[in-house]
């Protein structure tokens, strides 16, 4: 059943009931203007499914696409600790967006790397 229902309606659930429940929680004008961050989030959500693609590859250029997108995780977060004009919302996602490129490089990495030694024992 789960593996049919998209996970991020889980969110989309709880916004609306945080929404209705306590409107003062999530306050926003009556008329959303698009931002900056708002474009650069957007544009890094592309750029993220992107990469998610590009894990899919297993070689040695995979591999060091993956170390350097943890050098990146690793360097916004000392930047986020450490710069005054890190520290806003918009770059704390683009933190979380560099994050879950390590983690889903190295995870659909691994899933393929050990699908093809599955194949391959089985010949």
């Amino acid at each position: 059943m789960f593996n049919i229902v998209p996970l991020l309606s889980i969110v989309v659930a709880a916004y609306f009931g945080v929404a209705f429940s306590a409107p003062a929680a999530l306050t926003a004008p009556a008329l959303w203007m698009l931002t900056t961050g708002d474009l650069l989030l957007a544009f890094g959500l592309v750029v993220l499914y992107i990469e998610i693609l590009k894990s899919v590859r297993t070689s040695i250029a995979s591999m060091l696409d993956h170390g350097l997108s943890l050098l990146l995780f690793a360097l916004c977060l000392i930047l986020f600790i450490t710069v005054p004009q890190a520290g806003t919302g918009t770059f704390f996602l683009i933190l979380v967006m560099t994050l879950l490129d390590v983690i889903a490089g190295f995870t659909v990495t691994l899933a393929a790397s050990r699908r093809s030694v599955d194949v391959g024992g089985g010949l």
